[in-house]
C-alpha cells in the first residue's frame, strides 16, 4: 500500500528497479557496480539549500534520500532501509518535541532501533522535523556536503557445497567459477579453487548470499603459480549449458553434485539460451547488489595473536593407567606439573594446551562426567589452583573439549542402556535406531532382557556413542560445561575434538554461550581435511588445527621436495589469507618428529617452519628434547597404539634422562621462540604473501616477510650438499631494505658472524649453505635520531592483523 500510494504521487522508491537499458543496474555487471559506486564515493558533493519543507498529503514527512545511483530523490520515512544517516545530525531536544514521546512519531522506529534522527539540512542549518511538520528543534552549524551513498554489502550466508567428478593430470586443478564476485564473477584469474576429495572427485563449500540465483561453471586451470607467463597459463571449460544455483533462506544448506560434460554446445542451444535468460529475467526483477568479497577473517583473542602453546597429554605426560574402572581413589598427579613451570618460562611459551582431563574410562576422550577431573590425575579443587598458578607465570590455559561423542557410562548414555529408548528421558540426546544396520553400534537394554538399540558411534568405535548436538537439553548441557570451566575455574580457551564434523551453527551457539562470560576465550577447532572457512569465523571458532600445512612441512622434507611445501602455502593464500591457524609438526595423534623425519637434521627446517612462520606455533611436549614414537610402538589397546607417542614427559631438570639430543635440540627451539619474541617480522604481524616466497628448486626455498620495522629472510636448503654462492635472495623494489649496502644477519649465527650485504638491484647472495641448513636473516629499521617526532600512520589506511591480511590482531 506505501508503494502504491508513492507512486500515486510521483515518488520513486530507491528499492524499485529502474527502467531496463544500458547502464541501469538491471543490466550491470557487479563489477561495473562497484566501480559506480566507488565514483559515486569519490564524486564531492556541493551543499544545496533546502526550503522548511511542509508535511505532504498523507502525513508523512518527506526527507532527502540519496538512493543507490548517487542521485537525490524523496521517499516517505517508511523507506529507511536505504534512508543514509549523515554524519552530522541535530541533536534532538526532548522538551520541545510535541506529545512528549522524546522523538518526532515519524522516526520513532529509527531511533528504537539505535539509527539517528534523519535531520533536514539547510545552508548553515540542521533542522529535525516531527510527524506533523513542527520544527522540533534547530542549531546553526557548518554546511556540510550531502552523506556518500550508502553501499549494501551482503554477508554470504547459504552454505552451497559443489562437488564434481574429473579426472586430471598432475599440475592440473579444478575451480569453479561464475557471475557474482563470491564466484570470481566469470575471472578464470579469480575462480574458487576446489579441494580433492579422492579418486577424481573434486569438492568445495561456497557461501553464497540468500535468495539468488547464480551461473556458474567449472575450468581446469593449468600452470596458474603467479610466477608462470601469462601466456603458459591455460584453462580448460567444461561444455554445455552452465549451471544454475537458487540459494534459499538464511543458514541453510545446498549441496550440488554434477557431472563433467565436454563440448561446446553454442549459445542458441534452448538449454544453454534458458540459463541465460533465466538470470536476465531474475536480474531484471532483483537488481545485482554490492558484496563483501574481501574473504573471510577472524580476528583473535588479542592475548592469543602472539602466543607460543604448549599441548600436554596429561593420561600420557604424568603416568597414569590407561585404564579408569570409576571406583578407584583419586590419584593427584597433576601435582606434577609444578616441578615443571621453570622448563615452561625457560622454553618460552605462552599457554598451555590440556588434552582430556575430564573424567573417562581410557584414553580420555571417552568421556563420562564433564564436570569432574579425570581420578588418575586429580580432582577440581587441585586443577583450579594449577590454572591460577599458570596465570601467575602470564601462561594461559585451554582444555580439550570433547563435545561430539560421550562414553558408555556418561549419566545419560548410562540412562539410556538401562530403560531403552521409549523408557528414557535422554533417547534424544543420541542418535538411535531400532534396527542393528541403523547404526554401527549395538547394546542390549538392561530393562528388557533381549532387547536392545543401535547407535551411532565415532568412526565405528562402540565405546564413543555420539551425541545429537540438534537437541536442545544436549546443547543447553554442553553449554554449561563450557561456561563452567571458563566462569568457575578460570580456563582460557576450548580446543575442540573433530570440530569439522559438526555443524558450523552449533559452534556459533557455542561461541555466543563462551562470549557471553568471557569475550575474551579463545576457541580453536580440530580441522583436518577440506576448506576450513566453514567452520572458522567471527562469529564461529577463531581458529583451527593447520593439518595441511603440518603434513607438507614434513612430508617435502622426507621427499626432498619444497614445491610440495609451496603449493601447500599457495593454498593457505588462496583460502585461508583472513586466518590464523594452529601450526604444529607433532601432536597425540601422529607420529612423534623425532621418528617422522628421515633426516634428524631437518628438525632445523620444520621447527624454523614452525616457530618463525605465519600461525600459532603449538608445541607438543617432549618434542623439544628429541622425544620418539610411532603407533607400531604402542602397546595400549584402547588407544590403537598411539600411546607410544604419549608416553611419560622426562624429568625437566635431570638431563641424563633426556634423549642424546635431547640439550642441543632443547637449546634450538629455545633460541627459535626468542627469535620470535625479539622479532615481530617472524610473528603474525609479518607478512607471508606467496609472491615473496621463491621456490628455487626442489630442495631450496627462500621465504621473504617484513613488517612495519623489520625484514626477514628465511632460506631452506634441505639438500645433502652445500650451495655456494647460491641462493639468490630477491627483494621487491617496495621492500625498505631494498637499497645497496643494506645489512641482513643471520640469526642463527653467532654475534658477529653471519652479515650479509645487498646488492645491485636487491639481491642478497645468501650463499655459502651447508647441507641441509637454513638461514634466519633479518634487517631492522634503524631508530631514528634523538629528537625526531616520530610518524604517525594514518589510522583509516585499516587495522593491523596478523600474517599480512591474515585473522590476527584486534577485531575493529
Amino acid at each position: 500500500g506505501k508503494l502504491a500510494d508513492n507512486k500515486s504521487r510521483g515518488v520513486q522508491r530507491d528499492t524499485e528497479p529502474e527502467a531496463k537499458g544500458p547502464g541501469s543496474p538491471a543490466l550491470r555487471s557487479p563489477t561495473m557496480m562497484h566501480a559506480a559506486a566507488a565514483t559515486a564515493r569519490a564524486a564531492p558533493a556541493q551543499p544545496r539549500a533546502t526550503a522548511a519543507p511542509r508535511v505532504p498529503m498523507g502525513g508523512k514527512l518527506a526527507v532527502p534520500v540519496v538512493n543507490r545511483r548517487g542521485v537525490g530523490s524523496c521517499a516517505g520515512i517508511g523507506a529507511r532501509r536505504h534512508t543514509p544517516v549523515p554524519s552530522t545530525v541535530a541533536r534532538v531536544s526532548t522538551d520541545q518535541t510535541l506529545g512528549g514521546g522524546g522523538v518526532a512519531p515519524g522516526l520513532q522506529g529509527d531511533v528504537a532501533a539505535g539509527a539517528s534522527p534523519v535531520p533536514m539540512q539547510g545552508e548553515g542549518l540542521a533542522s529535525l522535523y516531527d510527524g506533523t511538520g513542527v520544527l522540533v528543534s534547530t542549531e546553526v552549524e557548518e554546511a556540510l556536503p550531502p552523506p556518500p551513498p550508502p553501499v549494501h554489502m551482503v554477508h554470504p550466508t547459504v552454505h552451497a557445497s559443489f562437488t564434481i567428478e574429473k579426472d586430471t593430470n598432475f599440475g592440473q586443478h579444478l575451480c569453479i567459477v561464475g557471475g557474482h564476485p563470491l564466484l570470481g564473477d566469470w575471472d578464470v584469474a579469480k575462480a574458487v579453487p576446489m579441494d580433492w576429495v579422492k579418486g577424481v572427485t573434486w569438492g568445495v563449500q561456497v557461501d553464497l548470499p540468500s535468495h539468488s540465483l547464480i551461473q556458474y561453471k567449472y575450468v581446469v586451470k593449468t600452470g596458474w603459480d603467479h610466477k608462470v607467463p601469462k601466456g603458459a597459463r591455460t584453462a580448460a571449460w567444461a561444455g554445455g549449458p552452465d549451471g544454475l544455483i537458487a540459494t534459499g533462506a538464511d543458514h541453510t544448506t545446498i549441496t550440488i553434485q554434477d557431472k563433467w560434460i565436454d563440448g561446446n554446445w553454442g549459445a542458441e542451444n534452448p538449454s544453454v539460451k534458458a540459463v541465460t535468460d533465466a538470470v536476465e529475467a531474475f536480474t531484471t526483477a532483483k537488481p545485482v547488489e554490492l558484496f563483501d568479497t574481501s574473504g573471510n577473517h577472524s580476528y583473535l583473542p588479542e592475548w592469543a595473536n602472539e602466543a607460543v602453546f604448549y599441548q600436554i597429554f596429561p593420561l600420557g605426560y604424568f603416568g597414569a593407567p590407561t585404564v579408569n574402572d570409576g571406583k578407584a581413589l583419586m590419584v593427584p598427579r597433576l601435582k606434577q606439573i609444578r616441578s615443571h613451570y621453570k622448563h615452561f618460562t625457560d622454553l618460552g611459551i605462552d599457554a598451555v594446551y590440556f588434552s582430556p582431563l575430564f573424567e573417562s574410562g581410557t584414553h580420555g576422550y571417552d568421556t563420562n562426567d564433564y564436570m569432574a577431573i579425570d581420578r588418575r590425575l586429580g580432582d577440581v579443587a587441585l586443577f583450579k589452583e594449577i590454572v591460577a598458578e599458570l596465570h601467575e607465570l602470564n601462561i594461559k590455559v585451554v582444555l580439550d573439549g570433547v563435545f561430539n561423542h560421550t562414553g558408555q557410562r556418561h549419566f545419560a548414555f548410562a540412562d539410556l542402556c538401562a530403560k531403552g529408548p521409549a523408557a528414557s528421558e535422554y533417547a534424544n540426546w543420541y542418535h538411535v535406531g531400532a534396527r542393528g544396520y541403523d547404526f554401527e553400534g549395538w547394546i542390549t537394554t538392561d530393562a528388557v532382557k533381549g532387547t536392545g538399540f543401535s547407535f551411532d558411534c565415532w568412526e565405528g568405535h562402540a565405546m564413543l556413542p555420539r551425541l545429537n548436538l540438534a537437541e536442545p537439553a544436549v546443547k543447553q548441557h554442553i553449554f554449561d560445561v563450557a561456561k563452567f570451566w571458563i566462569q568457575e575455574v578460570g580456563i582460557d580457551g576450548w580446543r575442540l575434538d573433530v570440530a569439522h564434523e559438526i555443524s558450523p551453527d552449533f559452534w556459533r551457539e557455542f561461541r555466543s554461550a563462551c562470549d557471553s562470560v568471557d569475550p575474551n576465550c579463545l576457541l580453536v577447532g580440530e580441522m583436518i581435511h577440506g576448506n576450513y572457512n566453514g567452520w572458522v569465523g567471527n562469529d564461529r571458532l577463531h581458529s583451527g588445527t593447520n593439518y595441511q600445512m603440518s603434513h607438507a612441512t614434513w612430508f617435502s622434507l622426507n621427499d626432498h621436495n619444497y614445491e610440495y611445501f609451496y603449493t601447500a602455502l599457495l593454498r593457505e593464500e588462496s583460502l585461508f589469507k583472513g586466518l590464523t591457524l594452529v601450526n604444529f609438526v607433532g601432536n597425540h595423534d601422529v607420529l612423534r618428529i623425532a621418528s617422522n623425519l628421515t633426516e634428524p637434521a631437518h628438525y632445523l627446517h620444520c621447527m624454523v617452519a614452525l616457530c618463525l612462520m605465519k600461525g600459532i606455533p603449538s608445541l607438543y611436549y617432549g618434542d623439544e628434547f628429541g622425544m620418539e614414537g610411532t603407533p607400531a610402538d604402542g602397546t595400549d589397546e584402547h588407544s590403537g597404539g598411539d600411546d607410544a607417542m604419549r608416553r611419560p614427559m622426562p624429568d625437566c631438570a635431570d638431563t641424563t634422562l633426556w634423549p642424546a639430543i635431547g640439550q642441543s635440540r632443547l637449546a634450538l627451539t629455545q633460541k627459535l621462540l626468542k627469535i620470535r619474541r625479539d622479532h615481530p617480522v617472524f610473528g603474525n604481524a609479518g607478512t607471508q604473501d606467496i609472491e615473496n616466497i621463491t621456490l628455487i628448486s626442489n630442495e631450496q626455498i627462500v621465504i621473504m616477510r617484513e613488517s612495519d620495522d623489520e625484514v626477514g629472510v628465511l632460506v631452506f636448503n634441505c639438500g645433502d650438499y652445500e650451495v655456494n654462492p647460491w641462493p639468490e635472495v630477491q627483494l621487491p623494489e617496495t621492500c625498505a631494505a631494498y637499497a645497496k649496502g643494506t645489512e641482513f644477519v643471520d640469526l642463527l649465527m653467532p654475534a658477529g658472524e653471519g652479515e650479509l650485504l645487498v646488492n645491485d638491484g636487491g639481491v642478497i647472495y645468501a650463499g655459502p649453505c651447508l647441507a641441509n641448513s637454513v638461514k634466519v636473516l633479518v634487517w631492522k629499521k634503524p631508530a631514528p635520531p634523538p629528537g625526531t617526532l616520530p610518524t604517525i600512520r594514518n589510522a583509516s589506511a585499516g587495522v593491523a592483523g596478523g600474517g599480512g591480511g591474515g585473522g590476527g590482531g584486534r577485531k575493529p
